[in-house]
């Protein structure tokens, strides 16, 4: 009889602005390899994203690294397969850099001379075969093209894909796989990417989602679907939930209400004590009188905060307003809200909404890990001037102006335009 574990989406190092919720994400890790070692699994199959990012930073690495050891040294074994996040295509992933320290093995064994994929054996006898998930489903060709060993005894399938039969209709995703992509004659199949708990059987054996350990997102927190992982004991899986703080959701309906009101009801919730961990405050609905602006939302999470007790984070995307002289916010989504800010705002004349949302994009982007301050302000300024020069000259000069003035106008507009953005 073999046991083991089956995790996914664990992505280590996510929420890197949050530490609150990164530090929570990675207990969630430590919390489910604990679990694997008093269980006294056989071997731990990660299938994608252990990772948010294929280089993280360096403090992520360092405790990661400590708890596969530990994991290591109670002769657990550790299989693994490239996620959507893993690869990078610069250079080598940190994927590669704890393979070659023998932290755990690579299952993907692709060999270019016969176009196939093998097998990797568990010292239990178990076989397991892996092929990683790549952004925009580019691992979709590989199942048609590829010739997968089958098993002589026991085996298992992992993959980092999505399969069209099991996708869950709130969590969209393109590019679905059919289930009869998987190859067939393995008695467990492995999945990872969906950030949620599923189940189903293909010719008699279980296709497993473990779901994210913790999550990656705010999107991932909002939903009320559970956290854990999978032992498979006997080829029977088994649940284990990770439950490493307390989430509590709350949602506001402004719908009927004016700011004044709003607010009131707010704070009243607020006044309540609240209790969690982590608090989720979503507000959602169309004013009938006033604007978000006229409401101290600050205020509002101070109470909600109940002094460090508690971390909030504020949801007020869908919040729509009433006064014709703001935009109304009605996207879950922030760069489609960019998109509508821009395209009811408008932009300088000459500039074009594309271009309004290129030098947006590259004024909010996140600070790479590892990446100094000082690098960091030189990207963001090296990107800005490059989008900045590929304006065509035509797109900003008024007629009948002179040369210089022309340049003169350009740094005026294009420097008030950055102000607005800032």
């Amino acid at each position: 009889m073999v046991r083991f574990a089956h995790l996914a989406d664990c992505h280590l190092g996510a929420f890197g602005r949050k530490p609150t919720l990164r530090e929570y994400n990675i207990k969630a890790f430590e919390k489910a390899l604990d679990i694997c070692i008093s269980r006294g699994v056989d071997f731990i199959i990660i299938a994608g994203d252990l990772f948010h990012n294929p280089l993280p930073d360096m403090d992520i690495v360092n405790r990661a690294v400590k708890l596969l050891m530990k994991v290591k040294n109670h002769g657990i074994n550790i299989y693994s397969v490239y996620g959507s996040h893993d690869y990078n295509l610069a250079s080598a992933s940190l994927i590669d850099v704890l393979e070659s320290a023998e932290l755990f093995k690579n299952v993907v064994n692709y060999l270019e001379s016969d176009n196939r994929l093998t097998t990797v054996q568990d010292p239990t006898g178990v076989s397991i075969t892996g092929l990683s998930g790549r952004k925009n489903r580019l691992e979709k060709g590989y199942y048609d093209q590829l010739d997968i060993d089958v098993p002589e005894g026991k085996g298992i399938f992992v993959f980092h894909s999505p399969i069209a039969e099991m996708q869950p209709t709130d969590i969209p995703e393109k590019n679905l796989l059919p289930i009869s992509f998987l190859p067939g004659g393995y008695d467990y199949y492995a999945g990872g990417h969906i950030h949620r708990p599923l189940t189903d059987k293909k010719d008699g054996s279980h296709v497993v989602y473990p779901g994210a350990t913790f999550g990656s997102s705010y999107t991932d927190l909002e939903r009320e679907s559970k956290r854990g992982f999978y032992i498979v004991d006997d080829w029977k899986p088994e649940y284990v939930p990770l439950e490493v703080c307390e989430i509590t959701r709350v949602k506001i309906n402004a719908e009927g209400h004016t700011s004044s009101e709003l607010e009131d009801i707010l704070i009243e919730k607020g006044d309540n004590n609240q209790e969690g961990d982590i608090i989720l405050l979503k507000v959602h609905g169309k004013l009938i009188e006033g604007s978000p602006e006229d409401i101290d939302f600050s205020r509002i999470i101070r109470l909600f905060e109940r002094g460090d007790d508690a971390t909030v984070f504020f949801n007020k995307n869908s919040l729509e307003r009433v006064t014709n002289d703001k935009v109304k916010i009605n996207e879950e989504r922030e760069d489609e809200v960019e998109k509508q800010v821009i395209e009811e705002y408008g932009t300088p004349e000459g500039i074009s909404n594309d271009f309004a949302a290129d030098l947006l994009r590259v004024l909010k982007s996140d600070k790479k890990e590892g990446e100094t301050t000082t690098d960091y302000e030189n990207r963001i300024w090296a990107q800005s001037y490059a989008l900045i020069e590929g304006l065509k000259e035509p797109q900003i000069q008024k007629t009948g102006e002179k040369k210089k003035d022309r340049k003169r106008q350009q740094q005026i507009t294009l420097g008030d335009y950055a102000g607005d953005v800032n």
